[in-house]
């Protein structure tokens, strides 16, 4: 992957993709501020903008630079995406093109919730959700929103782990 900053418009791009890094207060603040909103659904607006985002992405990153590697190799250099973006660690090693479970035992949204709001009662990685699905998508060559992803257990419920179970949409 490419990276390029330029310094005079303080413009950071991945592959020639602009980029936007935020910290947890941004982020984490967007999510609870679009949660409070009642008249719309801030989860499916986040799993969707990081779908979109992922799969147009990790498509061009695809036929870039992993054109002839194996689904398990582009489903590796996703996980190694994710944490250099700094999301945390992601375990993709049960997915497959029928979907499966991803673990993660480190999550930027866990931490940077913990950090600004502490514990609640439902799962805070909706980024995660939307990453997995484009991904999938991506890898496999299938239409964007192919793949459903839901988050089952979640570290900010105390949880050890944070789990997704992925199923292709009907």
């Amino acid at each position: 992957m490419i990276v390029e900053f330029e310094p005079n418009l303080n413009i950071i791009k991945l592959d020639s993709a602009m980029a936007s890094l935020h910290c947890h207060h941004y982020n984490c603040g967007l999510l609870k501020t679009l949660e409070e909103i009642k008249e719309i659904d801030a989860h499916k607006i986040f799993i969707q903008a990081a779908n979109e985002e992922f799969y147009i992405n990790f498509k061009n990153y695809i036929s870039r630079y992993l054109k002839d590697k194996t689904a398990r190799e582009k489903l590796d250099a996703a996980a190694v995406l994710y944490r250099s973006m700094g999301f945390g660690i992601i375990d993709t090693s049960s997915l497959n093109e029928s979907g499966g479970r991803a673990y993660s035992d480190s999550s930027y949204y866990v931490v940077g919730w913990l950090a600004k709001y502490g514990r609640r009662e439902t799962p805070v990685c909706y980024l995660t959700c939307g990453f997995l699905s484009g991904i999938l998508s991506a890898i496999y060559d299938k239409p964007s929103n192919t793949y459903r992803v839901e988050e089952k257990k979640c570290m900010i419920t105390g949880n050890e782990h944070c789990e997704f179970v992925v199923s292709v949409n009907k």
